[in-house]
């Protein structure tokens, strides 16, 4: 187990993994053995193409932001992971792939992780492939509304990323990236909602 600074949080971890699947007192015990504290900087690289995803992580109060290559070769934000939120480079960490998300924290510094050899560990209780099903909807999910709001206008885009991102906490530049627009015309977009809102 981790040391006290971290329990409250392995603690608050297992709860939410609980109300989404609920599993057994052994599996929870296991489970809170194998989760570690990480504490970094912002700007700090959790990832990068082409390595392994050899961990995944929880955020505890951190703001990690998920780049990938596009077709002309840049690099844009595809995922914006907050507090609370369970993230890695999904392919790599279970396909055993090469990791095609670069994570990077921009706000925040404290983690817990699980090590994939820890996970393999744990494929033995029911509930473990439960808890990933449920994880990889949640992705699909987000991937969803992720591609339905580039159909929208600016001032829609703002709108409905504003209801699910703390728009005003986030960097423009990485709110622009995730909306596929330019920073100058999600700078104006933005103001307007802001004065509209």
């Amino acid at each position: 187990m981790e040391s006290d600074r971290y329990k409250v949080h392995i603690d608050r971890l297992l709860d939410i993994l609980y109300g989404w699947v609920p599993f057994s007192v052994t599996f929870r015990v296991a489970l809170a053995d194998l989760l570690k504290g990480q504490n970094e900087t912002p700007k700090s690289l959790l990832l990068t193409p082409p390595e392994y995803a050899i961990r995944a992580w929880f955020s505890i109060n951190c703001y990690v932001v998920a780049y990938a290559y596009n077709e002309s070769g840049d690099l844009n934000v595809v995922r914006i992971y907050m507090p609370d939120d369970i993230f890695t480079d999904l392919n790599s960490f279970f396909q055993n792939k090469p990791a095609k998300l670069r994570l990077m924290i921009i706000q925040g510094e404290d983690l817990l992780f699980i090590k994939k050899e820890g996970f393999n560990t744990l494929k033995s209780f029911p509930e473990t492939f439960d808890l990933v099903q449920y994880v990889m909807l949640m992705e699909q999910e987000i991937e969803a509304w992720r591609v339905w709001i580039m159909t929208l206008k600016d001032e829609q885009k703002i709108e409905q990323f504003s209801l699910r991102y703390p728009m005003n906490q986030l960097p423009n530049h990485i709110c622009a990236s995730f909306l596929q627009m330019t920073p100058s015309r999600y700078s104006a977009a933005k103001a307007n909602f802001n004065r509209n809102n």
